[in-house]
Protein backbone atom coordinates (compact mmCIF):
# COMPACT_ATOMS: atom_id res chain seq x y z
CA UNK A 1 0.00 0.00 0.00
CA UNK A 2 1.34 3.46 -0.92
CA UNK A 3 -0.13 6.74 0.20
CA UNK A 4 0.16 9.54 -2.33
CA UNK A 5 1.08 13.14 -1.43
CA UNK A 6 -1.79 15.41 -0.45
CA UNK A 7 -2.43 18.15 -3.04
CA UNK A 8 -3.08 20.89 -0.48
CA UNK A 9 -2.04 21.56 3.14
CA UNK A 10 -4.57 20.46 5.77
CA UNK A 11 -6.35 22.90 8.05
CA UNK A 12 -5.46 22.71 11.74
CA UNK A 13 -7.58 23.91 14.64
CA UNK A 14 -5.46 26.67 16.15
CA UNK A 15 -7.32 26.51 19.48
CA UNK A 16 -6.09 22.98 20.29
CA UNK A 17 -3.01 22.48 22.49
CA UNK A 18 -1.02 19.40 21.57
CA UNK A 19 2.39 20.12 23.12
CA UNK A 20 2.51 22.95 25.70
CA UNK A 21 4.82 25.77 24.66
CA UNK A 22 4.85 24.89 20.95
CA UNK A 23 2.73 26.39 18.15
CA UNK A 24 0.00 24.07 16.93
CA UNK A 25 1.59 23.78 13.46
CA UNK A 26 4.94 22.68 14.87
CA UNK A 27 3.36 20.26 17.36
CA UNK A 28 1.20 18.74 14.63
CA UNK A 29 4.24 18.20 12.41
CA UNK A 30 6.13 16.50 15.25
CA UNK A 31 3.26 14.13 16.01
CA UNK A 32 2.86 13.32 12.32
CA UNK A 33 6.28 11.60 12.44
CA UNK A 34 4.99 9.02 14.93
CA UNK A 35 4.93 5.51 13.37
CA UNK A 36 1.53 3.87 12.97
CA UNK A 37 2.67 1.09 15.28
CA UNK A 38 2.82 3.55 18.20
CA UNK A 39 -0.56 5.23 17.74
CA UNK A 40 -2.62 2.82 19.86
CA UNK A 41 -0.35 3.43 22.87
CA UNK A 42 -0.18 7.22 22.46
CA UNK A 43 -3.85 8.02 21.81
CA UNK A 44 -4.86 7.54 25.49
CA UNK A 45 -2.20 10.09 26.59
CA UNK A 46 -4.70 12.96 26.50
CA UNK A 47 -7.91 13.98 24.75
CA UNK A 48 -6.20 16.36 22.31
CA UNK A 49 -3.75 13.65 21.17
CA UNK A 50 -6.54 11.11 20.74
CA UNK A 51 -8.53 13.53 18.59
CA UNK A 52 -5.55 14.62 16.51
CA UNK A 53 -4.13 11.13 15.90
CA UNK A 54 -7.62 9.97 14.81
CA UNK A 55 -8.26 12.96 12.54
CA UNK A 56 -7.93 13.51 8.78
CA UNK A 57 -5.36 16.20 9.59
CA UNK A 58 -2.89 13.62 10.90
CA UNK A 59 -3.27 11.43 7.80
CA UNK A 60 -2.95 14.44 5.49
CA UNK A 61 0.25 15.63 7.16
CA UNK A 62 1.84 12.22 6.69
CA UNK A 63 0.83 12.16 3.03
CA UNK A 64 2.47 15.55 2.43
CA UNK A 65 5.88 14.21 3.45
CA UNK A 66 7.20 11.74 0.89
CA UNK A 67 9.67 10.14 3.29
CA UNK A 68 6.73 9.22 5.54
CA UNK A 69 4.28 8.23 2.84
CA UNK A 70 5.28 4.64 2.04
CA UNK A 71 3.47 1.94 3.97
CA UNK A 72 3.34 -1.74 3.13
CA UNK A 73 0.33 -3.87 4.03
CA UNK A 74 0.94 -7.63 4.09
CA UNK A 75 -1.75 -10.31 4.14
CA UNK A 76 -0.01 -13.55 5.18
CA UNK A 77 -3.31 -15.47 5.45
CA UNK A 78 -7.05 -15.03 5.19
CA UNK A 79 -7.51 -11.49 6.66
CA UNK A 80 -10.80 -12.52 8.30
CA UNK A 81 -9.05 -15.10 10.50
CA UNK A 82 -5.45 -13.79 10.68
CA UNK A 83 -4.48 -10.15 11.20
CA UNK A 84 -2.91 -8.30 8.27
CA UNK A 85 0.29 -6.43 9.11
CA UNK A 86 1.23 -2.85 8.33
CA UNK A 87 4.94 -2.13 7.88
CA UNK A 88 6.41 1.37 8.17
CA UNK A 89 9.78 1.32 6.32
CA UNK A 90 10.75 4.71 7.73
CA UNK A 91 10.74 3.46 11.34
CA UNK A 92 11.14 -0.28 10.59
CA UNK A 93 8.04 -0.89 12.71
CA UNK A 94 5.24 -3.46 12.33
CA UNK A 95 1.62 -2.92 13.33
CA UNK A 96 -1.13 -5.58 13.24
CA UNK A 97 -4.42 -4.46 11.72
CA UNK A 98 -7.85 -5.56 12.96
CA UNK A 99 -9.45 -8.61 11.37
CA UNK A 100 -11.84 -8.11 8.49
CA UNK A 101 -15.52 -8.81 9.24
CA UNK A 102 -15.84 -12.57 9.50
CA UNK A 103 -18.38 -14.80 7.76
CA UNK A 104 -18.61 -18.10 9.71
CA UNK A 105 -19.59 -20.02 6.56
CA UNK A 106 -16.47 -19.25 4.48
CA UNK A 107 -12.74 -19.68 4.98
CA UNK A 108 -9.41 -19.71 3.14
CA UNK A 109 -9.75 -16.35 1.35
CA UNK A 110 -6.93 -15.77 -1.16
CA UNK A 111 -6.29 -14.32 -4.63
CA UNK A 112 -8.04 -11.07 -3.66
CA UNK A 113 -6.83 -7.61 -4.71
CA UNK A 114 -5.89 -4.81 -2.33
CA UNK A 115 -5.50 -1.18 -3.41
CA UNK A 116 -5.12 2.08 -1.49
CA UNK A 117 -6.78 5.42 -2.12
CA UNK A 118 -5.91 8.23 0.30
CA UNK A 119 -6.43 7.05 3.89
CA UNK A 120 -8.36 3.94 2.85
CA UNK A 121 -7.31 0.41 1.96
CA UNK A 122 -9.68 -1.66 -0.19
CA UNK A 123 -9.82 -5.47 -0.27
CA UNK A 124 -11.76 -6.77 -3.26
CA UNK A 125 -13.06 -10.21 -4.16
CA UNK A 126 -10.95 -13.36 -3.94
CA UNK A 127 -11.39 -17.13 -3.89
CA UNK A 128 -12.55 -19.07 -0.84
CA UNK A 129 -14.27 -22.22 0.39
CA UNK A 130 -17.94 -22.08 1.38
CA UNK A 131 -19.28 -24.70 3.79
CA UNK A 132 -22.78 -24.18 2.36
CA UNK A 133 -21.73 -25.26 -1.17
CA UNK A 134 -21.25 -28.75 -2.55
CA UNK A 135 -18.70 -30.12 -2.84
CA UNK A 136 -17.19 -28.11 0.01
CA UNK A 137 -13.61 -28.72 -1.19
CA UNK A 138 -14.21 -26.76 -4.43
CA UNK A 139 -13.20 -23.08 -4.34
CA UNK A 140 -15.75 -20.36 -5.05
CA UNK A 141 -15.21 -16.73 -6.09
CA UNK A 142 -16.55 -13.96 -3.88
CA UNK A 143 -17.87 -10.50 -4.69
CA UNK A 144 -17.22 -9.02 -1.24
CA UNK A 145 -15.70 -5.54 -0.95
CA UNK A 146 -14.14 -4.21 2.25
CA UNK A 147 -12.55 -0.88 3.16
CA UNK A 148 -10.12 -0.20 6.00
CA UNK A 149 -10.19 3.33 7.41
CA UNK A 150 -6.90 4.60 8.83
CA UNK A 151 -8.74 7.40 10.67
CA UNK A 152 -10.29 5.04 13.21
CA UNK A 153 -8.53 1.74 12.35
CA UNK A 154 -11.76 -0.06 11.42
CA UNK A 155 -13.14 -2.17 8.57
CA UNK A 156 -16.33 -1.42 6.67
CA UNK A 157 -18.29 -3.70 4.35
CA UNK A 158 -19.14 -2.00 1.02
CA UNK A 159 -21.39 -2.80 -1.92
CA UNK A 160 -20.38 -6.15 -3.47
CA UNK A 161 -19.11 -6.48 -7.02
CA UNK A 162 -21.66 -7.44 -9.65
CA UNK A 163 -19.69 -10.61 -10.51
CA UNK A 164 -17.78 -12.73 -7.97
CA UNK A 165 -14.10 -13.02 -8.91
CA UNK A 166 -10.63 -13.92 -7.71
CA UNK A 167 -7.23 -13.66 -9.46
CA UNK A 168 -8.34 -10.63 -11.47
CA UNK A 169 -6.86 -7.43 -12.88
CA UNK A 170 -7.37 -4.32 -10.75
CA UNK A 171 -6.29 -0.69 -11.01
CA UNK A 172 -7.08 2.65 -9.37
CA UNK A 173 -7.89 5.66 -11.56
CA UNK A 174 -6.14 8.63 -9.85
CA UNK A 175 -8.11 11.80 -9.09
CA UNK A 176 -11.44 10.21 -10.01
CA UNK A 177 -12.28 7.96 -7.02
CA UNK A 178 -12.71 5.00 -9.36
CA UNK A 179 -11.49 1.40 -9.18
CA UNK A 180 -11.45 -0.87 -12.23
CA UNK A 181 -11.58 -4.68 -12.13
CA UNK A 182 -11.46 -7.09 -15.05
CA UNK A 183 -11.60 -10.83 -15.57
CA UNK A 184 -10.92 -13.33 -12.82
CA UNK A 185 -12.33 -16.65 -11.73
CA UNK A 186 -12.51 -19.15 -8.89
CA UNK A 187 -9.08 -20.79 -8.93
CA UNK A 188 -7.55 -21.23 -5.47
CA UNK A 189 -3.90 -21.35 -4.40
CA UNK A 190 -4.37 -25.01 -3.45
CA UNK A 191 -5.08 -25.93 -7.08
CA UNK A 192 -2.68 -25.95 -10.03
CA UNK A 193 -5.43 -25.50 -12.60
CA UNK A 194 -9.18 -25.79 -13.17
CA UNK A 195 -11.74 -23.35 -11.82
CA UNK A 196 -13.92 -20.82 -13.62
CA UNK A 197 -12.91 -17.84 -15.78
CA UNK A 198 -14.93 -14.73 -16.65
CA UNK A 199 -14.61 -11.73 -18.99
CA UNK A 200 -16.66 -9.32 -16.88
CA UNK A 201 -15.33 -5.77 -16.31
CA UNK A 202 -16.65 -3.38 -13.64
CA UNK A 203 -16.03 0.11 -12.35
CA UNK A 204 -16.46 1.06 -8.69
CA UNK A 205 -17.53 4.60 -7.78
CA UNK A 206 -16.19 5.28 -4.29
CA UNK A 207 -18.39 8.28 -3.62
CA UNK A 208 -21.58 6.46 -4.59
CA UNK A 209 -20.49 3.04 -3.25
CA UNK A 210 -21.70 1.57 -6.52
CA UNK A 211 -20.41 -0.95 -9.06
CA UNK A 212 -21.18 -0.36 -12.75
CA UNK A 213 -20.74 -2.94 -15.53
CA UNK A 214 -18.47 -2.06 -18.46
CA UNK A 215 -17.75 -3.71 -21.80
CA UNK A 216 -16.33 -7.17 -21.14
CA UNK A 217 -12.89 -8.43 -22.14
CA UNK A 218 -12.55 -9.96 -25.63
CA UNK A 219 -11.93 -13.35 -23.98
CA UNK A 220 -12.26 -14.93 -20.55
CA UNK A 221 -9.08 -14.17 -18.62
CA UNK A 222 -8.02 -14.96 -15.03
CA UNK A 223 -4.71 -14.67 -13.19
CA UNK A 224 -4.03 -11.40 -15.04
CA UNK A 225 -2.65 -8.08 -13.84
CA UNK A 226 -4.06 -4.59 -14.43
CA UNK A 227 -2.41 -1.17 -14.47
CA UNK A 228 -2.77 2.33 -15.89
CA UNK A 229 -0.56 3.88 -18.56
CA UNK A 230 -0.52 7.51 -19.66
CA UNK A 231 -0.48 11.11 -18.51
CA UNK A 232 -3.15 12.13 -16.00
CA UNK A 233 -2.71 15.84 -16.84
CA UNK A 234 -3.50 15.29 -20.51
CA UNK A 235 -6.10 12.66 -19.63
CA UNK A 236 -4.61 10.12 -22.03
CA UNK A 237 -4.64 7.16 -19.66
CA UNK A 238 -5.30 3.57 -20.62
CA UNK A 239 -6.31 0.51 -18.62
CA UNK A 240 -4.08 -2.45 -19.51
CA UNK A 241 -4.96 -6.05 -18.71
CA UNK A 242 -1.97 -8.33 -19.28
CA UNK A 243 -1.20 -12.03 -19.11
CA UNK A 244 -3.23 -14.61 -17.21
CA UNK A 245 -4.83 -17.79 -18.44
CA UNK A 246 -7.98 -18.58 -20.38
CA UNK A 247 -9.46 -21.93 -21.26
CA UNK A 248 -8.02 -25.08 -19.73
CA UNK A 249 -7.34 -28.46 -21.26
CA UNK A 250 -6.66 -31.86 -19.76
CA UNK A 251 -3.83 -34.33 -20.21
CA UNK A 252 -5.14 -37.84 -20.84
CA UNK A 253 -8.55 -36.47 -19.93
CA UNK A 254 -7.59 -36.28 -16.24
CA UNK A 255 -5.02 -33.64 -15.33
CA UNK A 256 -6.15 -30.03 -15.94
CA UNK A 257 -3.65 -27.67 -17.55
CA UNK A 258 -4.06 -23.92 -17.99
CA UNK A 259 -3.68 -22.23 -21.37
CA UNK A 260 -1.63 -19.11 -20.67
CA UNK A 261 -2.00 -15.82 -22.53
CA UNK A 262 1.03 -13.97 -23.90
CA UNK A 263 -0.82 -10.86 -25.03
CA UNK A 264 -2.61 -7.87 -23.47
CA UNK A 265 -5.81 -5.92 -24.04
CA UNK A 266 -6.22 -2.16 -23.56
CA UNK A 267 -9.15 0.17 -22.87
CA UNK A 268 -8.75 3.94 -23.32
CA UNK A 269 -9.99 6.04 -20.38
CA UNK A 270 -11.52 9.50 -20.59
CA UNK A 271 -12.39 11.38 -17.39
CA UNK A 272 -11.77 8.13 -15.50
CA UNK A 273 -14.35 6.24 -17.60
CA UNK A 274 -13.80 3.66 -20.31
CA UNK A 275 -14.78 4.23 -23.93
CA UNK A 276 -16.35 0.76 -23.92
CA UNK A 277 -13.87 -0.53 -26.49
CA UNK A 278 -10.95 -2.91 -26.05
CA UNK A 279 -8.02 -3.20 -28.42
CA UNK A 280 -5.73 -6.19 -28.49
CA UNK A 281 -1.94 -5.95 -28.18
CA UNK A 282 0.32 -8.59 -29.68
CA UNK A 283 2.32 -11.17 -27.78
CA UNK A 284 4.78 -9.76 -25.25
CA UNK A 285 6.97 -12.86 -25.19
CA UNK A 286 7.49 -15.07 -28.20
CA UNK A 287 6.40 -18.67 -28.35
CA UNK A 288 10.02 -19.83 -28.44
CA UNK A 289 10.95 -17.87 -25.29
CA UNK A 290 8.53 -19.33 -22.76
CA UNK A 291 6.25 -22.31 -22.94
CA UNK A 292 4.61 -21.29 -19.67
CA UNK A 293 3.79 -17.74 -18.66
CA UNK A 294 5.40 -16.62 -15.40
CA UNK A 295 4.24 -14.22 -12.71
CA UNK A 296 3.87 -10.61 -13.91
CA UNK A 297 4.84 -7.74 -11.60
CA UNK A 298 4.07 -4.07 -12.32
CA UNK A 299 6.10 -1.25 -10.78
CA UNK A 300 4.21 2.05 -10.97
CA UNK A 301 5.95 5.24 -12.11
CA UNK A 302 3.69 8.29 -11.79
CA UNK A 303 6.38 10.75 -12.94
CA UNK A 304 6.80 9.20 -16.38
CA UNK A 305 3.31 7.76 -16.67
CA UNK A 306 4.75 4.47 -17.91
CA UNK A 307 5.12 1.61 -15.39
CA UNK A 308 7.82 -1.04 -15.45
CA UNK A 309 6.53 -4.51 -16.33
CA UNK A 310 8.47 -7.61 -15.38
CA UNK A 311 7.85 -11.33 -15.73
CA UNK A 312 9.35 -13.61 -13.11
CA UNK A 313 10.08 -17.15 -14.22
CA UNK A 314 12.19 -19.13 -11.77
CA UNK A 315 15.56 -17.41 -11.53
CA UNK A 316 15.07 -15.34 -14.68
CA UNK A 317 13.49 -11.90 -15.04
CA UNK A 318 12.16 -10.48 -18.31
CA UNK A 319 11.15 -6.86 -18.79
CA UNK A 320 8.60 -5.48 -21.25
CA UNK A 321 8.99 -1.88 -22.51
CA UNK A 322 5.62 -0.29 -23.23
CA UNK A 323 7.05 2.64 -25.17
CA UNK A 324 8.73 0.46 -27.79
CA UNK A 325 6.79 -2.77 -27.39
CA UNK A 326 10.06 -4.64 -26.96
CA UNK A 327 11.28 -7.08 -24.35
CA UNK A 328 14.62 -8.00 -22.84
Amino acid sequence: MIESPSPSPPSIDQTVTLIPGLPIDVASLILSFIPYSHLARLKPTCKSWNLFLSSPTFISLRRRHRHLSHLLCIFPQDPSIASPFLFDPNSLAWCPLPLMPCNPHVYGLCNFSSVSIGPHLYVLGGSLFDTRSFPIDRPSPTSSTFRFNFYDFSWQRLAPMLSPRGSFACAVVPDSDQILVAGGGSRHTMFAAAGSRIRSVERYDIRKDEWVAMDGLPNCRAGCVGFLVGNRKEDTREFWVMGGYGASRTISGVFPVDEYYRDAVVMELKNGLGDEHWREVGDMWGQSERMRFGKIVVVENDDQGCPGIFMLDGNEILRYFLTSGSRS
